[in-house]
């Protein structure tokens, strides 16, 4: 999915400095924008952010266990697989599904298209990565970082 399918590019720019916690004057300042602007755009980007996941986790039936929108977060659980799933928001690859209970990497196409996809949300949400993290499969990777910032999951 298109990262900008739901916010606009100067409201993908403001939530890529939000993401980072970076003060809303700060933001002001280096987009030229008044503190206040930055403000009124966080208004309108948490509602769409939080949009965005909760159609995303309807669309794919789950139940929303968790949500945090200012963190681009949702953890969902699967009636029909009996998986918990994480549904994210971030500026470089739009709304994503992780699906980390019981999946078998190993036999799936894209390991390497979800590592990398992987790699770019920790950098987006600070999350550090050692390299031993870094060799994990996908679900455990996936599993590692948004365990950081989602409180219900546990490594």
């Amino acid at each position: 999915m298109l990262p900008n399918a739901f916010l606009t590019n100067r409201q993908l720019e403001i939530w890529r400095h939000l993401t980072k916690k970076v003060t809303k004057a700060e933001i002001g300042r280096r987009l030229g924008i008044t503190r206040q602007a930055v403000h009124y755009a966080e208004e309108a980007i948490i509602p769409k952010v939080e949009n965005a996941l909760t159609h995303v986790a309807h669309a794919n039936m789950l139940d929303v266990k968790f949500l945090d929108a200012s963190k681009g977060v949702l953890l969902g659980y699967s009636p029909s697989t009996k998986n918990m799933v994480i549904v994210t928001f971030s500026a470089v690859n739009g709304v994503q599904t992780w699906h980390y209970e019981n999946p078998d990497c190993g036999l799936c196409e894209w390991v390497g298209r979800c590592r990398d996809r992987l790699f770019e949300e920790a950098a987006e949400r600070d999350v550090e990565l050692s390299d031993e993290v870094r060799g994990l499969p996908p679900s455990e990777l996936a599993l590692h970082i948004f365990s950081q910032i989602i409180p219900e999951l546990v490594v």
